[in-house]
């Protein structure tokens, strides 16, 4: 398996994607390498597993590695996404602005938008050897993939006029001026008594905000290149073993299907068939669930043979520690 400069790592929940992507991260950092792990959709396991605290979301933190016995290694950073810092951090200041503060709230619609312009502002910056993304679960992640659509759509001809319109050189209160004796005021006359003046203004102030640096979303457009170069990324698929999660698996190749290459892995966690394949018993009742357990395997690899992607199994893991799972899971990424 080469190592590229990206590896996105995509899955339902429940699968422990995290927890593998966190692991991957931590052995990639172990072969001298300088990582960044990027989280698109903080969660509380990742926090367990690399010990880190609830005021370093959206702030790019150092990891101790000698505390998963790899001292003698590279360098690993995480970044739990946060929408607002991400948005401060490429613009390269605060926006007092309402709405934008709003939208850029954790669950205010710009997630997905914010992780690729986050991703591509590492990538830009490059400081990593790699970028290890932990992408959100289910149809996030799709919307995650869909999100240089977005950003393509609303800085298109037709928006480009209206951004055009309002002009640099013009105040919020100016612009207001304007629209109104173009044509609009009925519209703006309604959403000023439903949501009051300030608000029309905020909301002509943000489309000025967000067109004067569309240079800085349009430049998060290569992200989607970028993810489609068979040198440039790796793809690891997160299904498990014990969830009958064959037919969301198969959703989502589908759906990353022009993105993915053939460097693309389905990785198979928490699986059994290596406990079961040596298991024998002469009890009818333990031979048929040795066979049930197996056959619920055999049901995710059907259900995405016809893709070409290859297999990997990463085993039934015996821990309670999040820590000592991740170690457990590191020696297992070293032995591929």
């Amino acid at each position: 398996m080469k190592n590229k400069k990206i590896e996105v790592f995509c899955g339902t929940g429940g699968v422990g994607k995290t927890t593998i992507s966190a692991s991957r991260a931590l052995y990639l950092s172990s072969q001298k390498r300088k990582v960044l792990l990027i989280t698109i959709d903080p969660a509380k396991r990742l926090k367990q597993v690399l010990g880190l605290e609830d005021s370093a979301t959206g702030e790019i933190t150092k990891i101790e590695t000698s505390n998963f016995n790899l001292s003698d290694s590279g360098e690993l950073h995480a970044l739990l996404l946060s929408p607002e810092k991400t948005l401060n951090r490429i613009l390269g200041r605060k926006t007092e602005n309402n709405i934008i503060s709003t939208l850029s709230k954790p669950y205010g619609g710009m997630n997905e938008i914010m992780a690729v312009l986050e991703v591509q502002h590492q990538l830009n910056k490059n400081e990593y050897d790699t970028i290890v993304l932990d992408t959100p679960p289910g149809k996030h992640f799709i919307d995650f993939l869909e999100s240089s659509k977005k950003i393509q759509s609303f800085f298109d001809k037709n928006f480009s006029e209206v951004f055009n319109f309002i002009g640099k050189r013009n105040k919020p209160g100016r612009i207001l001026t304007k629209l109104v004796s173009s044509g609009i005021d009925k519209l703006l006359t309604y959403l000023e008594k439903v949501t009051g003046k300030g608000f029309v203004n905020d909301f002509l102030e943000a489309i000025h905000i967000l067109y004067d640096h569309r240079d800085v979303f349009i430049n998060g457009l290569h992200l989607e290149k970028d993810l489609m170069n068979v040198d440039f990324s790796n793809w690891f698929l997160v299904t498990s073993a014990d969830q009958l999660k064959g037919s969301d698996a198969k959703e989502l190749i589908e759906a990353s299907n022009r993105f993915m290459h053939k460097d693309n892995y389905l990785l198979i966690n928490k699986s059994w068939h290596k406990f079961l394949e040596e298991w024998t018993t002469d009890k009818q009742s333990l031979v048929q669930l040795r066979d049930k357990l197996l056959e619920q395997e055999n049901v995710i690899k059907e259900s995405t043979s016809q893709y070409s992607i290859q297999e990997i199994e990463f085993p039934e893991i015996f821990e309670n520690s999040p820590a000592k799972q991740v170690k457990e899971l590191i020696s297992h990424w070293k032995s591929l």
